[in-house]
């Protein structure tokens, strides 16, 4: 997206407290939030009439106290159109575009942020972050304001990348995960374990996924040119003095690589914080 060509991307840092890798400086809320108000419904984030993490969301908010739920980052609405009209439907979607076409299959949408989330009494049964957390420049308050909607016993189901897959460690910052500006926050089991007791809620599942699952071929493919990605990095950082190593012929074509995808890595979690 263009977004990613204007904006610097920062560093890289980890809070010794609570495990928290987290990018500095990062966009701002404003720069973010025209970003996401502009995306296209039709050329962003099409996966099907299914995902994996779909199915096993399905499953986990069987539990819920309500069928009532709140998906944050609905965009078109295409998992709550999954989860059927036996639910109470509401999102809160940026896009303009996106927008309209989940309010065209009757979802409620209560606000354009967290942020800007209205003040009401209306709590909901479970509340659904997919692909969410590492967009959130403040994410305990994030959660902390979603927690106060759920009704008790609630169930807050987050579905993100994992730093501690060891895909993740292996690659380190070259990893593809954190290759895009937007993307700013990013965590472990370990954070999520930090977080509940500040939230009054208790971690009752942490189930490691795909993004995307793949055939075998596909995983063993994206693994081979990861590690030659991630080598080539590291040697032209032991060379860089005189840039020797993006010389070589057939090293130089890995060089232009600006990141290397791994969605087939184990690499995402599925979290569900309960509220006590």
């Amino acid at each position: 997206m263009p977004l990613d060509g204007q904006v610097e991307a920062g560093s890289m840092y980890r809070c010794l407290d609570c495990s928290l890798m987290f990018r500095a400086p990062a966009p701002s809320r404003e720069a973010l939030a025209k970003y996401y108000g502009g995306l296209s419904s039709e050329e962003c984030w099409q996966h099907g009439p299914e995902r994996e993490v779909w199915r096993e969301i399905k499953k986990v908010i069987q539990h819920a106290p309500e069928r009532s739920i709140l998906d944050v980052g609905c965009f078109r609405g295409d998992l709550l159109n999954y989860l059927g009209k036996e639910w109470q439907r509401f999102g809160i979607e940026p896009s303009i575009d996106a927008r309209d076409v989940a309010e065209a299959r009757g979802i409620k949408i209560i606000a354009d942020s967290i942020e800007s989330l209205p003040d009401t009494e209306q709590q909901f049964g479970a509340i659904t972050l997919v692909d969410v957390m590492e967009h959130l420049v403040r994410p305990l308050d994030a959660l902390y304001k979603l927690v106060g909607l759920l009704k008790p016993g609630g169930q807050l189901v987050i579905f993100t990348g994992n730093t501690a897959a060891w895909s993740w460690r292996f690659a380190g910052l070259h990893y593809w995960y954190s290759a895009m500006p937007e993307h700013v926050a990013f965590f472990s089991p370990k954070w999520f374990a930090w977080a509940t007791p500040k939230l009054r809620c208790r971690v009752s599942l942490v189930h490691r996924l795909r993004y995307q699952p793949a055939q075998f071929s596909t995983r063993l493919d994206e693994a081979l040119k990861n590690v030659a990605y991630v080598s080539y990095r590291r040697l032209e950082s032991l060379s860089a003095p005189n840039g020797m190593i993006s010389r070589l012929p057939v090293l130089n074509r890995i060089g232009k690589w600006q990141s290397c995808w791994w969605t087939s890595a184990r690499d995402h979690i599925l979290v569900v914080l309960t509220k006590e």
